[in-house]
């Protein structure tokens, strides 16, 4: 039987390509990327959100999701739902422990 640990932790290696950009690479469950994740049976939806309506990497971010969890034992199909509130993504959204590590390499501008 497939866990929602099992795809939690395979969601851990795919990282946000615009996290690698800034030069702090954060994965898609600490970037608040992730709304949730329905498994039944063989079948896995990943709930997704991105951080701009006009995300340029929507596709390789699903794409990489898809190898990810497949490689898991007993997945037979991935899909990636990015319909309903696919655009809600706030900074407040990601990990105590990424924004913290982002706010050490790239603080605040001070006003």
């Amino acid at each position: 039987m497939i866990s929602q640990d099992q795809i939690t932790e395979a969601l851990r290696s795919v990282v946000d390509p615009c996290s690698i950009a800034t030069g702090v690479p954060i994965d898609l469950v600490d970037m608040g990327i992730v709304r949730g994740i329905k498994i039944d049976g063989s079948h896995v939806e990943i709930q997704l959100r991105f951080t701009s309506p006009v995300c340029l990497q929507a596709m390789n971010i699903t794409s990489a999701i898809e190898d990810a969890v497949m490689a898991i034992e007993g997945v037979e199909q991935v899909a990636c739902d990015t319909r309903s509130g696919a655009w809600e993504w706030k900074p407040e959204m990601m990990a105590p422990s990424a924004q913290a590590r982002l706010r050490r390499l790239r603080p605040m501008p001070q006003a």
